[in-house]
């Protein structure tokens, strides 16, 4: 199968130039978060069991990615994997509750990327989270590489889908708020955001990055239509990243062989390394944006649990810590540093 779009598309393909310099030597300083936070803290849910590569979905195979049994697990053609499946399911039936009474306990939110699939199959946890004043983002209609599909058309109907099931599953019309595909297409970015004008859904922010450790403003997607240039909101983590989402601060690492996180130590000292530099460098004047990725079916284990519990307490600790959903990084940063004052000039000096 190739992934093209017809003749007649109204999706293009969204390239927008590449910048390597971003905020450079001046990056904003001082009063960055409310409240003279130094930094703000991001935990990102990736709410994906149900959604994965499954017969029972109607797939040719079982999902062979991010599975306790290895990293890469050999797929089942044809025929459904109880092994795997009952894996999946560990991440909703047992992982997800612990996650969200110990979130509770510290009264802290996290933002959702959610596959719709998957939270359709366990709706009854979407008021919880909502009550919580959790972000409910999207991470795809399923859990799959949106290559996989026909083309952009069949995407779209994926995306819509995709916010019809948040919906439901929430109660709530104005989500998902942001998306994060880290498996989308060159398409991705411009049906996005026609979908979600389309449907009247506001679209805050895009995760679909990993240049920075701040907020910035690109492209518009709307502008290859010919609309006002308005920006598109890019969350972002990892100055380092030059590989696949999170990897910095990701619990599959747990699942990465050499990774270095065996334990809840481990886990909690790569958290702890990351949030120190980036503490540091907020009281230096230059506040900072973390982002710590999690999966209900990987940390929700009960040894793993401990170190994520030792880093909010950690955190908890210290002041000036903002801990935040993506969608509220988002509202404060396009009021804090506007497009027009700010992403213009950054769009015009990458464009060079």
């Amino acid at each position: 199968m190739v992934y093209t779009a017809s003749a007649d598309s109204e999706y293009k393909v969204f390239l927008p130039p590449r910048d390597f310099v971003g905020y450079g030597l001046e990056k904003p300083k001082g009063d960055v978060w409310p409240k003279g936070a130094k930094i703000a803290v991001s935990f990102v849910l990736n709410y994906e069991e149900g959604a994965e590569h499954t017969v029972w979905n109607g797939d040719e195979h079982s999902e062979p990615f991010l599975n306790e049994a290895n990293y890469y697990r050999n797929r089942a053609e044809g025929k459904r994997d109880m092994y795997t499946e009952s894996l999946y399911d560990y991440g909703i039936r047992a992982g997800l509750p612990r996650i969200i009474r110990l979130f509770q306990s510290f009264s802290y939110p996290f933002t959702l990327w959610l596959n719709s699939r998957a939270i359709e199959t366990s709706a009854q946890y979407g008021p919880i989270l909502v009550g919580m004043g959790c972000d409910m983002a999207a991470h795809g209609n399923r859990w799959i590489t949106q290559t996989e599909l026909s083309g952009p058309e069949e995407e779209a109907a994926h995306v819509r889908q995709g916010i019809e099931r948040i919906q439901k599953a929430s109660g709530k019309q104005d989500v998902p708020s942001g998306w994060y595909l880290g498996r989308g297409s060159l398409y991705s970015k411009h049906v996005i955001s026609k979908v979600h004008k389309e449907m009247g859904v506001p679209l805050l922010y895009c995760s679909d990055s990993y240049a920075d450790d701040l907020p910035y403003w690109v492209e518009d997607p709307l502008s290859l239509d010919g609309e006002e240039d308005k920006g598109m909101l890019m969350g972002r983590k990892g100055l380092i990243m030059q590989v696949p989402y999170g990897l910095v601060n990701n619990d599959h690492k747990f699942y990465s062989k050499g990774a270095g996180a065996s334990t809840a130590v481990d886990w909690f000292n790569i958290l702890k390394g990351d949030f120190e530099t980036l503490y540091s460098e907020g009281q230096d004047g230059e506040p900072k944006m973390m982002t710590i990725a999690l999966h209900s079916r990987l940390i929700g284990r009960p040894g793993r649990l401990a170190g994520l519990k030792k880093f909010l307490e950690y955190i908890t600790a210290k002041d000036d810590v903002w801990v935040t959903t993506r969608a509220d990084i988002a509202k404060h940063w396009r009021e804090k540093f506007p497009y027009e004052t700010v992403g213009a000039q950054r769009l015009a000096h990458g464009a060079e």
